[in-house]
């Protein structure tokens, strides 16, 4: 299968605003101007929640090119891939520009099936790789990084404890693509009543997970078609929009919470190779039950705000109820 990219939240229909209205035939064009002469076999590969993304060929290497209306996802894309090694397979940006009235990025390509489409089988196959991944995610060198949160293009993020930037899940602002999410979110009364209640515990959780969390670089969005594999082997992991420093354990809890959607995948398996490996390694993660809960509210609560503002209620509803299912 061709590589294929998309940030929109796990079952939920994509939605395309930030990406741009361009055809095959445009992208070709736009290439062949601004980037190779001999760009070709252009066609589109996948549609994301804020960017399209075209497969092509260029001086013979098989290339990937991405447009959307946010320069600083592709900005991160390009940062990401200073961590990239054979258990971390990250696509190198090889060039990120204006393009129509937004902006591109062209990157190597990957090969292979979604992460999260694997049939039973392949999944249990994949799990070592999927934890030589997590692990490298872990273990990555920050140096020369600061914060916690989402980091930019400079490699910094804005908060100084792991706490402030989970809780910024109730801000909504005006810079925020989402924003708008809390007078819609209201219309759902008993979906409003737990993020108030869910936020009220992540409150209380904060002291603890800012004494006891490591400061790591996590993905954040390990499912919708931004990793693949191929064979027993994680081959790609992209689309770094949403990835940030902080608990690392955040990674982990993104796949037990949406697991409801995926019974495909046996998660508590690929839980009980993380924690082999962090025995064999010799890592113990301190207070591992408040720290996942305290990733699966975040997950929870930022999927709330996200699907009211879709308007998506049966997603709402469904992940209302997961969050108080996975913290009573």
């Amino acid at each position: 299968m061709q590589s294929n990219e998309s940030t929109a939240a796990p079952s939920t229909p994509i939605h395309r605003e930030g990406g741009l209205s361009i055809d095959s035939e445009q992208a070709e064009g736009f290439l062949r101007q601004h980037f190779h002469p001999a760009s070709s076999a252009v066609e589109e590969i996948g549609a994301g929640a804020w960017s399209r993304c075209f497969g092509f060929r260029a001086g013979g290497e098989e290339l990937v090119v991405r447009f959307g209306r946010y320069l600083d996802d592709f900005q991160k894309d390009q940062r990401a891939s200073r961590y990239a090694t054979p258990d971390l397979p990250i696509p190198q940006v090889l060039a990120v520009g204006r393009a129509f009235d937004g902006y591109y990025a062209v990157s190597t390509r990957c090969y292979g099936h979604p992460l999260e489409q694997l049939p039973p089988d392949e999944w249990r196959a994949v799990i070592p790789s999927l934890v030589d991944a997590l692990e490298r995610l872990r273990t990555s060198d920050l140096a020369g990084t600061s914060g916690f949160g989402g980091w930019g293009a400079s490699g910094d993020a804005a908060y100084a404890r792991w706490s402030e930037h989970l809780l910024r899940v109730a801000d909504d602002s005006p810079e925020q693509r989402k924003h708008g999410w809390r007078d819609l979110l209201a219309t759902a009364l008993a979906d409003e009543a737990a993020f108030t209640q869910g936020y009220e515990r992540l409150q209380t959780l904060a002291p603890l997970i800012d004494t006891h969390a490591p400061r790591s670089l996590y993905h954040a969005d390990l499912t919708n078609r931004n990793v693949l594999a191929e064979g027993d082997r994680i081959s790609g992991v992209f689309d770094w929009g949403c990835a940030c420093y902080g608990d690392h354990l955040y990674d982990l809890a993104w796949f037990e919470f949406w697991a409801p959607w995926h019974p495909n995948l046996d998660i508590p398996l690929l839980r009980a190779a993380l924690e082999e490996r962090w025995r064999e390694v010799g890592y113990t993660p301190v207070h591992l039950t408040e720290r996942l809960q305290a990733c699966h509210l975040h997950i929870g609560l930022d999927h709330l705000a996200y699907n009211a503002w879709l308007k998506d209620w049966p997603t709402l509803s469904a992940t209302t109820a997961r969050m108080k299912q996975l913290v009573p």
